[in-house]
């Protein structure tokens, strides 16, 4: 399958992909917010903020809602 989706991290996914990890996902959340607070550099948070938006993406289908658990 091919992934259709931009590579491109938007500040609008970053805002996106916290609301759903403050949401859903704290252990995502708390990872983010401890790689951005530790360091100072752009470089730092730019790559954090990749990573959060990566497993946003890869967790949340094209609805923007989490999948529902499958039994």
């Amino acid at each position: 399958m091919d992934e259709t989706r931009s590579v491109r991290v938007t500040r609008a996914d970053v805002r996106q992909a916290l609301m759903w990890a403050l949401e859903r996902d704290r252990a995502a959340l708390l990872a983010h917010r401890a790689a951005v607070h530790s360091s100072k550099s752009d470089l730092t948070r730019r790559r954090a903020d990749k990573a959060l938006v990566e497993q946003w993406r890869a967790r949340t289908p094209d609805t923007g809602q989490d999948s529902p658990p499958r039994e």
